[in-house]
């Protein structure tokens, strides 16, 4: 269930509500299995969601070290659960056909199921309907999903989702606290034009619910890069194939003020990304799925957060910096979604000189005033 279609959010509320609630009515929660051999894990299919969710992946790799672990994505994620570590199988399965899921976790023969989402019914009255001898999922507030779950955890708007995501797995026993990690292909088909000496990426396109309402002007890119310009350096614009046109016009931009710039679209999903990420001096983006990548990678990331809120959906990385609306006008998307009654111009508060400053502090450049030199 995608968060970027409110016909489907709606379709989800209104319908799955109610029949979730008369489906699940005389549960009885079940004991936890005495043995346990075949595990399966879904998440929220946004490539960021995903990618966070390694670390506890891991933790549940690490909990059921001989047992099969399956992961059940949507075409839009699987990108993201192939770097995944420690997954046995994947299974793509499509909530919009929900009789199909059922059918698919029920042959999966699953003796534990995690359901790491945090809003859809729909994946819930999946999750009821698996045959699966025991579930996991959270209780959110206002979403009434949680009844047909054996074992229930909170899911809280005041930590990170990462924290959300291990706190569920706790629930179920597992010891959590693994970082995020992924696991690369050692020889991918990687090229890139350029021969600079070293590379700044931008990501300027975010995706998901009312995307628009998290890009930052064009304008405010190509200044961000003239301050940037160094000898030796040039720009790699990273795109979606959807977002490309777009891209190839923000490079005409740049080129036009003598920037060296090129655009990158991997073709191998997210394998050329990644490890053009991991030879990149600085990783600037939006809050979106490549800042993830970036962050987990291990590449130093500047994030332009907006309406997205830094506490809940920032990167989890050891080199990372986040910059906000100084004026507090961001930071109120929860799920995702929840655009009605703020702002429409957060983006449009963040300075470049303040997206600058985190630049250069990351890449070690960002000299101290006089007054403060010994």
């Amino acid at each position: 269930m995608k968060r970027g279609s409110r016909k489907n959010r709606l379709l989800d509320l209104y319908l799955g509500v109610p029949v979730l609630t008369a489906l699940t009515a005389a549960h009885r929660r079940r004991r936890y299995p005495e043995s346990i051999e075949r595990v399966g894990i879904m998440v929220n299919p946004a490539l960021g969601d995903t990618l966070l969710s390694s670390g506890p992946v891991r933790d549940l790799r690490q909990a059921f070290p001989s047992q099969r672990l399956i992961f059940f994505c949507v075409p839009s994620n699987r990108i993201a659960a192939e770097l995944l570590p420690g997954v046995d199988e994947i299974i793509v399965v499509r909530f919009t056909r929900p009789h199909e899921v059922v059918a698919q976790l029920r042959a999966a023969r699953l003796d534990v199921l995690f359901d790491f989402t945090s809003w859809q019914r729909i994946t819930a009255l999946c999750t009821y309907l698996s045959g699966a001898r025991y579930t996991v999922g959270f209780r959110a507030q206002g979403q009434h999903r949680h009844r047909g779950y054996d074992c229930v955890a909170e899911h809280r708007r005041d930590r990170h989702e990462i924290d959300n995501l291990r706190t569920l797995a706790r629930a179920a026993g597992v010891s959590t606290g693994l970082a995020p990690d992924l696991v690369l292909p050692v020889k991918p088909e990687f090229q890139m034009n350029t021969n600079a000496e070293e590379v700044v990426v931008f990501h300027a396109w975010p995706s998901g619910a009312q995307s628009w309402l998290r890009e930052w002007p064009t304008q405010c890119w190509v200044e961000l890069a003239q301050l940037l310009a160094a000898p030796g350096r040039a720009f790699v614009l990273t795109a979606s194939k959807e977002d490309r046109p777009r891209a190839l016009e923000l490079c005409a931009a740049m080129q036009a003020m003598d920037l060296p710039t090129e655009v990158f679209t991997g073709k191998d999903g997210l394998v050329s990304v990644a490890y053009l990420l991991r030879q990149a001096r600085l990783l600037v983006s939006v809050n979106t799925g490549i800042m993830h990548l970036g962050a987990i990678l291990g590449t130093p990331t500047v994030v332009i957060n907006g309406p997205t809120a830094e506490h809940r959906w920032g990167p989890v990385g050891t080199t990372v910096a986040n910059v906000n609306a100084a004026d507090g006008s961001g930071g109120f998307l929860h799920f995702g979604f929840e655009f009605d009654g703020h702002p429409t111009d957060t983006m449009e508060r963040i300075s470049v000189r303040e997206v600058l400053a985190a630049a250069k502090q990351l890449m070690g450049e960002l000299q101290e005033p006089a007054g403060e030199r010994a």
